[in-house]
């Protein structure tokens, strides 16, 4: 089971670029806080980033990837002494090039030219993947084991970008998907020793029981059952479990059902006492109480609710 790819399509990863520019100095705009997961890749020139978790502002030079995953506010300028007024600010001084490309800034200063965009994340559930990203990921060009495969993505998001061939903006959307995916990889790779869910990826005994809940969720699973599957005693994987993902394996087991549930939830086709057992409930009642303690509402009130 790949668990980070489940974790992913439950949270509702969704990308959308809203334009590849060309900014030319001076420049600088202030992206405010905001629920999705903004990102810029920068594909020729350089620029600065600023941000209330680094003390120092972070440089970005061609082939660079940064990604905001709890949507803190952020600048972007082309040297940290240019003033960076709101984005919408900037962005109302677009000039519309010959090309159809569209260019901010000065009519003759040195150009740095990014795609901007952001992720939709399914926050009102938390899970442990989110909880492990830092305010800002950064994904050098070159670095990570697979520096190849992104050079070559970003190089497509760029021709689909300034394409106007049908379909192009969702090829750059899902090709955005995918490289959010990979930052992740590469963040883990960096810091699989600093705990939470990407340490527990790369943790041979959690990662095993996390293949196992997540490939059959509805099982009666047991702290037991997985410490013994997972070739360790009850009480080392309970503790190592509770110390890497901040909660106990049959909390994750909950909540994990839950994310499964929602999901069922959003179609007809099912009642509520299937769907209950289909995550692994045989109590329409039980399955309603855990329902609503993870998403704060009935899961009948959940369908009406989502259903429109």
């Amino acid at each position: 089971m790949d668990v980070l790819t489940d974790v992913c399509r439950a949270l509702r990863l969704r990308g959308t670029a809203y334009f590849q520019a060309k900014f030319r100095a001076p420049w600088g705009m202030t992206i405010s806080a905001h629920e999705v997961a903004n990102f810029h890749v920068v594909v020729q020139g350089e620029c600065v980033v600023r941000t209330e978790s680094h003390t120092e502002p972070l440089t970005l030079r061609t082939g660079d990837i940064v990604v905001f995953p709890h949507g803190a506010e952020h600048a972007l300028a082309d040297a940290t002494t240019s003033t960076a007024p709101p984005a919408d600010q900037l962005l109302s001084t677009r000039r519309a090039l010959h090309s159809g490309d569209l260019e901010f800034g000065s009519l003759d200063g040195a150009p740095t030219e990014i795609i901007c965009g952001h992720f939709e994340i399914e926050r009102r559930v938390a899970h442990p993947l989110l909880d492990a990203l830092p305010q800002t990921l950064l994904l050098r060009a070159g670095e990570g084991t697979d520096a190849q495969w992104v050079a070559t993505a970003t190089r497509l998001a760029v021709l689909e970008s300034g394409s106007d061939r049908p379909g192009a903006s969702a090829v750059v959307d899902r090709i955005a998907e995918a490289l959010m995916i990979q930052v992740v990889r590469a963040h883990a790779d960096a810091h699989a020793e600093d705990g939470g869910f990407l340490a527990a990826l790369g943790d041979r005994t959690l990662a095993t029981a996390l293949g196992l809940i997540h490939a059959d969720p509805a099982h009666a699973w047991s702290v037991e059952e997985l410490a013994r599957r997972a070739a360790t005693s009850r009480s080392s994987f309970a503790t190592r479990f509770k110390q890497v993902l901040g909660q106990s394996p049959m909390q994750y087991v909950t909540d994990w059902r839950m994310h499964g549930a929602r999901e069922l939830l959003g179609t007809r086709d099912l009642s509520i006492a299937q769907v209950a057992q289909r995550v692994g409930y045989q109590s329409e009642f039980a399955f309603a109480k855990a329902f609503k303690r993870v998403f704060g509402e009935p899961p009948g009130m959940y369908r009406r609710r989502a259903s429109g």
